[in-house]
């Protein structure tokens, strides 16, 4: 059974899937059924719920990559391919391509906070990429150049126009580059 602020905050997502994070708290009350005060009662303003869903997304997405690393069954290759395809999913998908754009614009705050936590979680990769280089699970490769290679290939990856142009989704450009990245450009060897 769902509590009304976990409803609240799967509502809002679903809001900010339509209308972006332009959506109102009047949207977001008749799509609950419930009236303005109440979801008040749960978030002193749409700032809060805002940052609220976003903390929830950072950390879904946290304790997902630490299942991955700690999970002794899988190989580095395994590892890495399922870290670049970690997606939320404790809330839902957020499907909105203008999220970045909204959030820098409307709520620099709360954009700083992705910036910071996409930050840390390209650091936490790269770790994991040196330790395989370390461990020779990995061959050895500039990690500056892929840090690079990673950051700008996100950044072009979830822009609106390419996934709209490609119909695609965040997650299935994400498989893709994992694929890309882990497997490379050669014909898998049989």
């Amino acid at each position: 059974m769902f509590f009304l602020r976990d409803r609240i905050l799967m509502a809002a997502i679903e809001e900010i899937n339509y209308h972006g994070v332009r959506f109102t708290m009047n949207d977001l009350a008749k799509r609950l059924s419930v009236s303005k005060t109440s979801i008040y009662e749960h978030f002193s303003s749409k700032s809060e719920l805002i940052h609220s869903i976003l903390i929830s997304v950072t950390q879904d997405i946290q304790q997902q990559e630490q299942a991955i690393c700690n999970n002794a069954t899988l190989t580095f290759a395994e590892k890495i391919a399922a870290i670049l395809k970690v997606a939320p999913t404790m809330l839902g998908s957020i499907n909105n391509f203008r999220l970045k754009d909204d959030l820098q614009l409307y709520y620099p705050n709360e954009f700083q906070i992705t910036q910071k936590f996409n930050e840390e979680r390209q650091e936490r990769f790269l770790s994991l990429i040196v330790q395989g280089i370390e461990t020779k699970a990995l061959r050895p490769i500039n990690t500056k150049v892929l840090r690079q290679i990673i950051a700008s290939t996100l950044d072009d990856l979830f822009s609106y126009r390419f996934l709209s142009e490609s119909n695609m989704t965040i997650p299935d450009a994400l498989t893709a580059m994992s694929d890309i990245l882990v497997n490379g450009l050669l014909p898998k060897k049989e």
